[in-house]
């Protein structure tokens, strides 16, 4: 059965024979014999991209003859990117009653998730690539805003942006 791994980590084969025993094993990849693959299950070294579209076989053998497997193919997905922020929240400046509008650009292996905070502490619902506020009051004046950007990598905080409230 084929096999789709992360590079880096490892993939397994396993195979079902039957026949009159002793049975042995000899699994293959690219069809060159891998010195000490001689078991029903064969588990890879930590994969490398080089790995991607190798063929893993085993020929299984008993006093009647051998049988080779159909070949199973391995493909190594490159490792996830943590996210990096590629352009911060800017500060705004608004008149009083106004919103005021943040937002960011950043990469990263899909899927990433994010979280706006003001001053520290999380907004509820304020989850997507830009958070408009509510109607500002003096209150708001001077708070700050950032980002969290969160993927199966990892996660990065933004720069704070101020709010300035006129």
């Amino acid at each position: 059965m084929d096999s789709t791994v992360a590079e880096g980590k490892r993939a397994s084969f396993s195979v079902t024979a039957i026949g009159a025993e002793p049975l042995s094993y000899q699994w293959t990849k690219n069809a060159t014999a891998i010195i000490g693959a001689t078991d029903t299950t064969y588990t890879s070294p930590p994969t490398t991209s080089y790995d991607s579209g190798a063929l893993f076989a085993v020929i299984v053998t008993n006093p009647g003859g051998s049988v080779a497997s159909n070949n199973a193919t391995l493909t190594v997905k490159p490792p996830p990117i943590p996210p990096t922020i590629t352009t911060q929240p800017a500060d705004a400046t608004v008149n009083l009653g106004q919103s005021a509008t943040f937002s960011f650009t950043a990469t990263g292996t899909p899927v990433l998730h994010c979280q706006w905070t003001k001053n520290g502490t999380n907004i509820t619902g304020a989850t997507k690539r830009s958070y408009t506020t509510p109607p500002t009051t003096l209150a708001d004046n001077g708070a700050l805003f950032a980002v969290t950007v969160i993927n199966s990598a990892g996660s990065v905080t933004s720069n704070n942006a101020t709010l300035t409230v006129q």
